[in-house]
């Protein structure tokens, strides 16, 4: 019920981007405006990131859960009855607070559910949603608005959101650890700039932004790159954009596998950027015989490194107390790479090229990859680090 409340976060983020056009033709608009689609659903998540622990700790896990998905059912609704630009840009906005707090909660969750044991395979479970909904936004969401409309795609979402709204207010109770950990934390005013004060913890935000920029640039260009730079139609550029949702979901469940097993989480997540590395360097050397390849290794790196990160974070909180402020920073800066990516690559790709925003690509995997290793060479506090 947890996973299903955030792939309906997933699923509201991602719908859009594969039926671009039909929403440039009905709103009117410049290709360039719609992009902001996208960008915009993160700006919540960069406002309320912080805030977001404190709100965890007046409401609790369940009720905040309740909000976020109240939240994507409200958006969806509002996106599709939109008659403007403007106002679909709202929607975005009110579904993007979702986004904002659904990974911070969903992590709460866990660390109470698998205190016994397994919390990496169950945070590499949990962080396969952005996988399943983009490998199910690029497939489908084309095909129901041709058949139905593109804003039927809208009602859909709310629909499944609003099931799940359903289902956690009946069978999910908070974890009462949880709640008091959560709430001693919104009662201490000094708890954020305790973890802010935390180089441990800015290092793995780092990485886990430098993760987002490659993750969700790769997520919302694909389909481009492969019309533009590989002249594949929209149908089978869909597909292979698809392919990278669905071969993150394993990823992330191995990943957490591994971490449980061999309990080095930094060293998979520093191998993992050095293969992203690469990765990105080929980008505009693919054939047709390497595009699913191509899409198998940004998938494969990015599944690893985010669950490597999630499950480092709260052993870094010195308290229990601190553990939602400690992955609410984390979020914080993975929001604003999200934000960042796609304009700052995109913007390179319209000047000199494809391969120049590959080679930027390139640079932020490099710069994770250092970041973590610093992080392995300065931290001593190894709760679930070692």
């Amino acid at each position: 019920m947890l996973y299903l409340s955030a792939l309906s976060v997933a699923l509201s983020q991602l719908k859009v981007i594969m039926i671009f056009p039909d929403i440039i033709g009905a709103m009117s608009i410049q290709p360039d405006q719609v992009s902001w689609l996208m960008s915009v659903f993160t700006v919540a998540g960069v406002v309320l990131a912080i805030p977001g622990a404190a709100i965890l700790g007046k409401l609790g896990p369940k009720k905040l859960l309740l909000c976020l998905v109240a939240a994507v059912i409200t958006g969806n609704l509002l996106g599709a009855a939109a008659a403007s630009y403007s106002v679909l840009l709202i929607s975005r906005m009110i579904e993007g607070i979702a986004f904002a707090m659904v990974i911070m909660v969903g992590i709460v969750f866990i660390s109470q559910w698998f205190a016994g044991g397994n919390v990496g395979f169950a945070i590499g479970l949990y962080t396969t949603f952005p996988a399943l909904g983009s490998a199910i936004c690029m497939n489908v969401t084309a095909p129901i608005a041709a058949s139905l409309g593109f804003r039927s795609v809208w009602f859909i979402v709310a629909t499944i959101a609003a099931i799940s709204f359903v289902l956690i207010l009946l069978y999910i109770k908070s974890p009462k650890t949880a709640i008091s950990a959560a709430t001693a934390a919104a009662g201490d005013n000094g708890s954020i700039r305790e973890v802010m004060a935390n180089k441990g913890v800015w290092l793995l935000a780092l990485c886990q932004g430098c993760v987002a920029f490659i993750l969700f640039t790769f997520i919302t260009v694909y389909p481009q790159l492969f019309m533009e730079n590989y002249h594949l139609d929209q149908a089978t550029a869909g597909f292979y954009a698809g392919l990278n949702g669905l071969f993150g979901i394993p990823f992330c469940i191995v990943a957490g596998i591994i971490i449980d097993k061999f309990k080095n989480a930094p060293l998979l997540v520093v191998i993992s950027f050095i293969g992203l590395a690469v990765a990105c360097f080929i980008t505009t050397m693919l054939s047709s015989t390497t595009y699913v390849l191509h899409t198998l290794l940004t998938a494969m790196f990015c599944g690893l490194v985010i669950p490597g990160v999630l499950y480092i974070a709260p052993g870094m909180a010195k308290r229990p107390a601190l553990i939602g402020y400690t992955v609410a920073l984390v979020n914080l800066v993975y929001f604003i790479a999200i934000f960042a990516g796609v304009p700052v690559v995109m913007s390179a790709v319209a000047k000199s090229g494809w391969q120049s925003g590959a080679n930027i690509l390139v640079g932020v995997a490099i710069l994770g990859a250092l970041t973590m290793l610093v992080f392995m060479a300065t931290n001593k506090r190894r709760r679930r680090v070692s």
